[in-house]
């Protein structure tokens, strides 16, 4: 069986925000209990990633060192700034995630106990995001 949907989520600025729960509740929806959930993310200066959520300062720490392994170019004042400066944050883009897999486990989300899924804002000018789930199994 398939299973799927594209989601548009709110606008949130730049920063990390969970969204296991929203994955959960789709995965209930779908009736499978055993297989896999693609997650897609039509954008690319948002990502997707699996972080750890028994401390809150882990998500906040993930983004501060992304945005320091490539720093945005959102104060940019003239094109050939604007070309020069925006090679670090395309090289952002490089090393996030669009897309990714998790198991589906009795109905569930099948990742760890302090594990969650996060949506990765990397632009500081908010946006609509579209989110694509597909839950394929039995």
């Amino acid at each position: 069986m398939v299973y799927q949907d594209t989601l548009q989520l709110a606008d949130h600025g730049e920063g990390a925000y969970e969204i296991t729960d929203l994955i959960a509740d789709f995965i209930k929806e779908s009736k499978i209990r055993i297989g896999t959930c693609q997650l897609f993310i039509h954008s690319s200066s948002a990502s997707l990633l699996i972080g750890d959520t028994a401390d809150e300062a882990t998500k906040n720490e993930t983004a501060a060192f992304m945005a320091q392994l490539a720093p945005s170019s959102d104060n940019i004042d003239n094109k050939i700034n604007a070309s020069m400066d925006a090679i670090p944050e395309a090289m952002r883009y490089a090393v996030a995630q669009t897309s990714l897999s998790i198991p589906v486990s009795n109905g569930r989300p099948g990742i760890g106990v302090w594990q969650g899924i996060f949506l990765w804002e990397q632009s500081k000018h908010a946006a609509e995001r579209k989110l694509t789930i597909t839950v394929t199994g039995e």
